[in-house]
């Protein structure tokens, strides 16, 4: 098992590939130029909804390794000591995504509600929200409390991640017992924070709607993303070579079983908010879901969001559930990476159900943009190349298996009951 060990350190990815990671930065760059163009200064509120879906489509990926990693160390998880390292690396890009914020501050600061109903000045005069509101939906406080979310976000990215590189380097087992102490207050700091970033960067595109679940639904969504992230990665290393004697169909089996279990995850924690407003029926709480599902609803019936509804039912729950549940899926991981790509799919269609509706009340018919699907498309090319290319520069001076944790040969001798 030593030996085994000791090959793992030198897996690292390919310097190809790492050749490759400026050069797609630059084009994730240069596709967001693209598509701000395309929208133009008429349309801007477009674009900003677009990049600002795309930008929590990967951030999203990125909380879920974090908090898988640290649930990880809480509960003592051998098994998936061979996977972690690859958590930690994607986690290791939340830093990179506090500075593509700053076009969203930007847009915050600059006024007219560009982006955010409620920073255009008049909120309060015409009913956006309400003078309570107003004292946290503010330009400032808000600005203040993205600092602090990135701020416990990268803290705890590179901690975990820097004790784990120190871990490769030293194999002393006191630096998992150090990371495990703090994994328990630094998920319940990471609760909190991310809750409180769903509810600024994406529910109060609504400020008249509320949902105390909301950051629950965001999170739901985050770990469902990170596990078919994960098993579509390791499938590709292994493609080329990497990973394979440390990732086997066994841990394919428990990513499957995570992938499975946070599908209907999201859709209970989707019914959940939908079935109480439904009951319920009050005007002030149903209207963002109405404008989403209702065929009844003028601006639904004619954008078509209820379409998307039916699809998000079918294609985020039924179908991935069907076909995920099955062990022999689990376990064959070409069709697992399959399912695990639909799933990503639909996950990005799910934050642009959410999000891109506002787009119809900020901006008057007449001004509406005249090409929304090559500024989504170029959009999500833009931060996904972004992504691999932080990805690929962050990866590569550090081997992809985090080859001092004491728990690495459970890992490797991990077998399903």
């Amino acid at each position: 098992m030593t030996d085994a060990v000791t090959r793992l350190n030198g897996i690292r990815l390919p310097e190809s590939w790492q050749r490759l990671a400026i050069p797609l930065m630059i084009a994730g760059l240069a596709s967001l130029g693209i598509a701000a163009a395309v929208s133009g200064t008429s349309d801007i509120h477009y674009f900003l909804l677009a990049y600002l879906t795309s930008y929590v489509f990967c951030l999203s990926i990125s909380l879920g390794a974090l908090f898988f990693v640290m649930v990880q160390l809480l509960v003592r998880a051998g098994w998936s000591a061979s996977v972690r390292r690859l958590a930690e690396l994607l986690a290791m890009i939340i830093p990179v995504w506090g500075l593509l914020f700053l076009p969203i501050l930007a847009s915050l600061w600059l006024g007219d509600g560009l982006l955010y109903d409620w920073d255009g000045g008049h909120a309060v005069e015409h009913g956006m929200i309400t003078p309570a509101k107003e004292v946290y939906l503010n330009v400032p406080f808000f600005t203040v409390r993205a600092v602090i979310y990135f701020a416990v976000w990268s803290g705890l990215a590179y901690y975990f991640y820097g004790m784990s590189r120190q871990q490769d380097e030293i194999r002393d087992p006191e630096l998992t017992k150090r990371r495990q102490k703090w994994a328990g207050p630094g998920i319940m700091l990471f609760s909190v924070v991310t809750s409180f970033a769903a509810f600024d960067w994406v529910m109060s595109l609504a400020p008249a709607w509320f949902s105390t679940i909301y950051g629950v639904y965001l999170f739901a969504g985050s770990m469902l993303s990170l596990f078919a992230t994960l098993i579509v990665l390791v499938y590709v290393l292994q493609r080329q070579g990497l990973l394979v004697d440390a990732v086997t169909v066994e841990h394919y089996h428990d990513l499957g079983k995570f992938l499975f279990g946070f599908i209907f995850f999201w859709t209970y924690i989707a019914f959940s908010q939908y079935m109480l407003y439904w009951y319920a029926n009050l005007p002030e709480e149903t209207i963002w879901l109405d404008i989403r599902t209702s065929v009844n609803t003028p601006r639904s019936r004619e954008v078509g969001w209820w379409i998307i509804s039916i699809i998000l039912v079918v294609g985020h729950f039924a179908v991935p559930f069907l076909g995920t549940m099955s062990r022999h899926v689990r376990r064959a991981p070409a069709v697992l990476c399959g399912w695990a790509a639909f799933v990503l799919l639909m996950h990005w269609v799910d934050l642009y159900w959410q999000i891109m509706p506002t787009y119809w009340d900020l901006v008057p018919e007449t001004k509406k943009s005249a090409m929304p699907a090559l500024t989504d498309l170029l959009c999500l090319v833009g931060m996904v190349s972004l992504y691999l290319g932080a990805l690929l520069r962050i990866a590569a001076p550090a081997p992809l298996v985090a080859v001092g944790d004491p728990r690495l040969p459970e890992a490797l001798a991990f077998h399903n009951i």
